[in-house]
């Protein structure tokens, strides 16, 4: 089994889940869930920052992400180090986008 794969046993039937593939909403769900029953949730997080932002369409909108990775922020945690000014100029970024961005880094400080 690989680092970002994980076995989950449903009713004795095993099935084997790729972290990677997860959509952001799923990966929060899933750490909210394992916090309250393992108190930590640092693991996910860092899989999540490592995440590469395509990952991330369904939050993000896939026009963004490739204005995003035009300009070279290829991961979440690339975007997490990105101020709101920088982001600002960037071309192809506009109100909306810079909307959605916010939002999603929002979300992560949960």
């Amino acid at each position: 089994m690989k680092e970002h794969e994980m076995d989950i046993y449903l009713d004795g039937v095993k099935t084997r889940v790729d972290l990677r593939k997860m959509d952001y909403t799923s990966l929060r769900n899933l750490s909210i869930k394992l916090q309250r029953i393992l108190g930590d949730n640092s693991f996910i997080h860092e899989m999540i920052l490592k995440s590469d932002l395509y990952y991330f369409r369904q939050e993000i909108s896939a026009k963004t992400v490739g204005v995003l990775q035009k300009h070279g922020i290829m991961t979440v945690a690339e975007l997490m180090t990105c101020s709101y000014e920088k982001l600002a100029e960037m071309d192809g970024l506009g109100s909306k986008s810079l909307s959605e961005i916010v939002g999603f880094i929002k979300e992560l400080g949960k």
